[in-house]
């Protein structure tokens, strides 16, 4: 069988989706994937890797929504802007990539432009997101930082429709004079993409932890919550010989790391941060990221990295600091490590939450409230609570145990027409 994927995003939003791609491409498909050309070194062999027209980290540099991530206005204003300037190349990209597929794979911010694809080559349209973007009694919109109380199921399912139209309802003009313009389409309906697709019972996975966030209760029977998806390190990968001598001569140290988050000041983060890793008494590991959170003559109990891949990382750490992001909080589960979360925006507030509801985490901090008091302070809390460890143990045992990736397999497999099914 002839697979697409799409993806699109920051690493968080990438990764997960080429974990699939290998996948798919070991039961022996023919897998193309599509995504920013940054993360072509992602591509198992193999794989055939078709580059979208957009330079991602350029973009997220050049916004401000990362220092003000509170307020969703900020992002869908960006997000509108980056969306009217390249609407029409990556529409052509995705679909001249997509030609000759049997099946068509949507991911995150890439889903409408997969569905959008695979009904001009008409063929079946199998999505996958890494949060919970049909709206639920159950719980509140993954877009907006979460209240501090519970709210009632009706209340959750209003503003979980009210958050996602806000953002449709100006992309749909885009969607539509451009978009489904370029590919001679009918114009988009004002219902929501995601929803829509729901209710036509196309396949649709939640890729995160049933241990982190129960499926929605009343969601239909075609959106499933397939545990998380990951692409393990190469077997050939080592680590730099001085990070193996750091982490061989001392305790576990912790983690920290914002990813692929772009900050407006890193020196002062990275000084809160080392001075609440002196508070706390720790060692740790720092990881550059694209925040360029990067500093010389570092004390001794610290270690410098750009990156490491976090499968093998993360299980050496005693707990894990990072942005909230929805692979990276996968990763710290999957390890079994109690997470301090420090949110930029949008879905990281509500991941923080749930780390926190399943007492595996501390009240995340958000990243414009980082002192070396308040790191300080919760590092100290996921270091010295024994019962958080605990818990943050039995919870990666059992995300451990779930085979996200090989449920989402079966549910593209399924989607082929028959004559091409596995």
């Amino acid at each position: 069988m002839r697979i697409a994927i799409i993806a699109a995003g920051s690493r968080g939003d990438v990764q997960p989706p080429a974990g699939l791609a290998a996948a798919l491409a070991a039961r022996g498909h023919a897998v193309r994937f599509i995504a920013p050309p940054e993360f072509g070194a992602l591509v198992p062999p193999g794989i055939a890797f078709a580059p979208l027209p957009i330079d991602i980290r350029a973009e997220l540099g050049a916004s401000q929504m990362f220092e003000r991530g509170r307020n969703p206005i900020v992002f869908i204003r960006n997000f509108l802007e980056m969306s009217r300037r390249l609407a029409r190349d990556m529409t052509i990209a995705c679909r001249d990539a997509t030609n000759a597929c049997d099946v068509v794979v949507g991911t995150g911010l890439a889903d409408y432009a997969a569905s959008c694809a695979a009904e001009y080559w008409k063929v079946p349209c199998v999505h996958g997101f890494m949060q919970p973007l049909i709206a639920s009694r159950d719980f509140p919109s993954p877009l907006v930082p979460p209240l501090p109380f519970r709210l009632p199921g009706w209340i959750n399912r209003l503003q979980s429709k009210a958050m996602a139209g806000a953002i449709w309802l100006p992309v749909r003009l885009i969607a539509n004079s451009v978009v489904r313009k370029t590919l001679n389409l009918a114009p988009s309906p004002l219902a929501l993409p995601v929803e829509a697709e729901a209710r036509r019972g196309e396949p649709m996975a939640m890729a995160y932890s049933r241990h982190l966030l129960p499926r929605g209760s009343d969601w239909p029977a075609n959106v499933e919550v397939t545990g998380f998806w990951f692409l393990d390190a190469p077997h050939d990968w080592a680590p730099p010989q001085g990070l193996t001598r750091f982490l061989d001569n001392g305790d576990p140290p912790v983690y920290v790391g914002f990813g692929s988050m772009v900050m407006k000041d890193p020196r002062a983060t990275l000084r809160a941060v080392l001075d609440a890793i002196a508070q706390a008494g720790c060692r740790a590991v720092i990881s550059a990221g694209w925040g360029a959170m990067r500093a010389d003559n570092l004390p001794p109990q610290v270690f410098a990295i750009d990156e490491a891949p976090h499968d093998w990382l993360f299980p050496h750490m005693a707990a894990v600091v990072h942005h909230g992001g929805a692979g990276t909080t996968g990763a710290a589960l999957r390890a079994g490590k109690p997470s301090v979360v420090v949110p930029f925006l949008l879905d990281q507030f509500f991941w923080g939450a749930r780390l926190k509801a399943i007492e595996v985490a501390p009240a995340a901090i958000p990243h414009r409230g980082l002192t070396t008091a308040t790191l300080g302070t919760a590092l100290k809390q996921v270091l010295g609570d024994a019962g958080m460890r605990a818990r943050a143990q039995a919870v990666g045992e059992a995300v451990r145990a779930e085979d996200g990736i090989g449920r989402m397999v079966a549910l593209v497999e399924s989607a082929a027409p028959v004559q091409l099914a596995c």
